[in-house]
């Protein structure tokens, strides 16, 4: 009569169950979201809109801090370096730095200044 008690009380096998799913899902480390320059700097091409003047570029950026911007008619090879929550870029030698924040959204990857959207990273 004792082993058909032991049987029917659930509470200690739940008890088991529950410790053994916490222990699962507690001992996995939370992974940080990879941070956004390393997300676009992959060497791979962007497509870049340029919300101010409505147009459209190409930009690649390696991880090497190198890149690239080009449209149909020129090409420029920024440097650029990550920022906290963001990007700071120097288009050419001797020109001053540009820092951006970078977001994350619908429409793409957006890198704004001052709360306003400079551009657009699609893919």
């Amino acid at each position: 009569m004792r082993i058909v008690r032991l049987l029917r009380d659930y509470s200690a096998c739940r008890f088991f169950i529950r410790l053994i799913a916490f222990s699962i899902f507690a001992g996995a480390p939370a992974q940080a979201e990879e941070p956004l320059s390393s997300v676009i700097a992959d060497g791979k091409p962007w497509e870049m809109v340029v919300v101010k003047r409505r147009a459209s570029n190409i930009l690649v950026f390696r991880p090497d801090g190198g890149g690239t911007i080009s449209d149909s008619l020129v090409s420029i090879s920024p440097t650029w370096r990550a920022a906290p929550g963001g990007i700071c870029i120097r288009p050419r030698p001797g020109d001053a730095e540009k820092c951006l924040q970078l977001t994350r959204t619908k429409a793409g990857i957006e890198a704004s200044q001052s709360g306003k959207t400079v551009w657009v990273l699609k893919r």
